[in-house]
């Protein structure tokens, strides 16, 4: 069976293909039949290689691939012909995942596939080495065909936040009040590992009470206001030690490198909102929260800090940030490439 997690939410991923790893059985020989490849480290005849492997002891082997379908993707978006090594390599897939076998459990794990290409849309092999030119169904077609299995892993858009909480907080057994759901949703957004991290925190901090917005505002506001903007202001700063520090109180509160590159994003995201409204002559930082559907604190630390940017400055640094967030899903030391990132963005000027 053939799994594709495109463009999914990096939480989900990870509890589902836990799951699939958990079918498999006792979690020791679990262990010995999953392997983990990468792009860059492998190529479509390896994958399909170690797909074809017995299991050891087990009925199935997991076989998790992480961006190849994004490199592949990109590949044949450079490419100068659909004759070009990328398409040949793309086509060598998807010919023979027929032949995988039903052992192997093959999930590939590819954030940034975009669908508006051949690899998704299918192509046109032209004619070589006495083959005939031929149609190439993309992976599309194939999801349709039944052949994939597309792992629908999205993360909730912020208004279904709360019935996300509320499902996940009784999978936990915690109880938690409903506007305390509400305002851990504003507090936290869509960040999926971050809130089922913050409901177990708030249960122990309950001792098994009911979770209430008071406890919310206590232990999670800190965390996901005051720490993340202590990083991001050391970072408009250019004080290494002193993004540095923040980057060690946040690993300290066990926020995972991925957690934090994302909350990174979104308060770089905001700046750049409120840069664009401040050039349009909004200063009132309630009205540009209103605007922006924002509570008003990190708008007011943003007013603070867009002043050390410019637009092209700020542009440069998402892409930066796109760019750490490739490199962590696909293989990359994720503490390394975090402390990396904040060292550079220090230095910016």
């Amino acid at each position: 069976m053939i799994h594709l997690f495109l463009n999914a939410d990096e939480y989900l991923t990870a509890e589902r293909l836990a799951a699939l790893k958990a079918g498999i059985g006792d979690p020791e020989m679990a262990g010995l039949n999953t392997t983990e490849l990468a792009a860059g480290q492998t190529s479509s005849a390896a994958i399909l290689a170690e797909a074809s492997m017995m299991p050891f002891l087990t009925e199935k082997r997991l076989v998790i691939v992480r961006g190849y379908l994004d490199a592949l993707d990109k590949r044949m978006a450079a490419s100068k012909s659909p004759g070009a090594d990328a398409y040949v390599d793309a086509a060598y897939l998807f010919d023979h995942w027929p032949d995988v076998p039903d052992t192997a459990i093959l999930a590939f794990v590819d954030p940034a596939v975009d669908r508006r290409r051949s690899l998704w849309k299918g192509f046109t092999l032209p004619a070589a080495g006495g083959k005939p030119e031929r149609k190439v169904p993309g992976l599309e077609a194939q999801v349709k065909q039944g052949g994939l299995t597309l792992e629908e892993a999205k993360a909730p858009a912020q208004k279904e936040l709360p019935e996300w909480i509320r499902e996940r907080a009784k999978q936990h057994k915690i109880a938690i009040a409903p506007d305390a759901v509400m305002v851990l949703a504003d507090f936290v957004g869509p960040n999926l590992r971050l809130l089922d991290n913050e409901l177990v925190k708030l249960s122990l901090y309950a001792l098994g009470r009911t979770i209430t917005a008071a406890d919310v505002r206590a232990m999670v506001s800190d965390v996901n206001e005051e720490m993340f903007w202590n990083l991001t202001d050391g970072l408009a700063q250019r004080n290494p030690k002193g993004a540095m520090r923040a980057l060690h109180d946040l690993r300290r509160n066990e926020e995972s490198p991925i957690g934090l590159l994302g909350a990174i994003v979104r308060q770089y995201r905001l700046l750049i909102q409120v840069k664009v409204l401040q050039q349009a002559g909004q200063h009132d930082s309630e009205a540009i929260a209103r605007q922006l559907k924002e509570k008003e604190y990190p708008v007011k630390k943003a007013l603070q800090l867009v002043g050390r940017y410019s637009f092209a400055e700020l542009e440069e640094i998402m892409e930066q940030l796109l760019e750490a967030d490739m490199a962590m899903k696909t293989g990359a030391d994720q503490d390394t490439e975090i402390a990396v990132l904040i060292a550079e963005l220090t230095q910016k000027k």
